[in-house]
Formats: structure tokens, C-alpha cells, sequence
């Protein structure tokens, strides 16, 4: 018989053969199970107080001398049902005391479909007020250019129904590209990362140079470091 189940729910090597061994001999003294199990003496005696505090076994004392009796299996079962549903009641109360963990995963989109849906989904928790910082999408392909700036043209109705504040940081060179979008824009002459957003606790990467492939990733600690980074060059006074 496999008995690693008894480990699994509690019960301890010696708790396991002594367990079985009450069940095989029925009532009992100590003596038949010190010769059962060939557990010492004083491990014995320890390991049936432990049966019986956890409901496993029961004793009468008859003269003097402690009879042990095995718990029906079926009590058991019963008894570690009622454990489960103890614990079961507490879970609110220990959900509340739980500090969150704050969710980290990354998601991957190919293609220009993959794009729009990738974009869709960094802005679908969005409330009113919220800003979704950029710094400008390049690529060295015209046709790539032109599709995601068209995109981002149409995608300006979605936006501002949301009420989402757009702002975005973007090479001088490009200016003629991104003139038309409704957004608060500043237009640097040093380098900046490009192909990034940044909304609410979400990172977004278009690195469309290889392959056309968007990296959307849910990380409140990425977020907030290339947040405070846009801002220390949105913040200088000259730019």
C-alpha cells in the first residue's frame, strides 16, 4: 500500500506505521506495537500522544493500563474535511490581510493586426485623465512608417473618448511625421529611445527593424523607471 498520502496530510513517518499498526492489531497495549513498528519505547509513546491530539487515535484506560484504538478511516476523512472547511471560512479574512503582489507578465503580437489588438489592450483598464507617454515609432521601411503613423491617426478617436492625455517625446528628425498628431509633443535634438509607451503599469515595445513584433508588458516597476525617465527630459526647460 502507498501510504505517502499520510504525509501528505499531516502524519509523520512513525505516526504512519504506528496508524496502520493500531488498525492490524485493533485495541491494544503498547507492547504489541513496540514489536509492530520497532519504534523505541519513548518514540512510541510520543508519536500515539500525537495520533491522538490529531484525532487519529483514542485510549480507554483499563487498571491502570492505556489500551489504544486506531480512529475509523472513515472519521478521518471526516475529521480533516472539517479542517478544510475551517480553513475555507477563514480565507476572506486572510484575503484581506494578503498584501498584493503586483503582476508581471509579457505578451507578445506579430504582425500589424498583432499591433492594433497589442495597443488596444494597453489602453482597455483606462480612466479618464490617465497618460500614455511615447517616445516616437520609427523604422527604417516607409511602408512599416506609414501604416503605424495612419494607425495612430485613427486611433485618436478611441483616445480621446477615453479622455487619455497623450504626450510624447520625439527626435527633431521626425517632427514632419508627427506634426499631425493630437498630442502634447516636445521635439529633441539628442537621443531618446524609440518604438516605447508607457500607460498605467504597462510597458509597450514596437522593435519592427527584423521582424514585426510588439512586446506588451504588464510591470509597475518597469513602468514607473521609464516613466521617470520620460519625464526627466520632458521636465528640462531647454530642450
Amino acid at each position: 500500500m502507498d501510504t505517502s498520502i499520510f504525509e501528505e496530510i499531516g502524519l509523520t513517518n512513525a505516526e504512519t506505521k504506528v496508524y496502520i499498526s493500531l488498525l492490524k492489531i485493533g485495541s491494544t497495549t503498547a507492547g504489541p506495537l513496540l514489536r509492530e513498528t520497532g519504534l523505541q519505547n519513548s518514540t512510541l509513546h510520543k508519536t500515539l500522544h500525537k495520533l491522538v491530539s490529531k484525532g487519529f487515535a483514542s485510549f480507554i484506560i483499563k487498571g491502570k493500563v492505556h489500551y489504544y484504538n486506531a480512529a475509523d478511516p472513515e472519521n478521518v476523512l471526516k475529521f480533516i474535511q472539517e479542517k478544510e472547511n475551517k480553513f475555507e471560512s477563514m480565507i476572506p479574512e486572510l484575503k484581506l490581510m494578503q498584501k498584493p503582489v503586483d503582476k508581471q507578465e509579457a505578451e507578445v503580437y506579430e504582425g500589424f493586426k498583432g499591433f492594433k489588438n497589442a495597443l488596444n489592450e494597453f489602453i482597455k483598464d483606462s480612466e479618464k485623465g490617465d497618460e500614455f507617454l511615447f517616445f516616437a515609432f520609427y523604422t527604417k521601411n516607409p511602408k512599416d512608417y506609414e501604416y503605424v503613423y495612419n494607425y495612430y491617426r485613427d486611433f485618436e478617436v478611441p483616445r480621446q473618448k477615453k479622455g487619455i492625455v497623450l504626450k510624447g517625446i520625439i527626435p527633431s528628425s521626425l517632427k514632419s511625421f508627427t506634426s499631425k498628431r493630437r498630442a502634447e509633443i516636445k521635439y529633441v535634438d539628442f537621443p531618446t529611445p524609440l518604438n516605447t509607451s508607457i500607460f498605467r503599469d504597462k510597458v509597450m515595445f514596437t522593435p519592427w527593424e527584423d521582424k514585426k513584433v510588439s512586446f506588451l508588458i504588464h510591470s509597475r516597476q518597469l513602468a514607473e523607471s521609464f516613466r521617470e525617465y520620460f519625464y526627466s527630459i520632458w521636465n528640462q526647460k531647454k530642450l
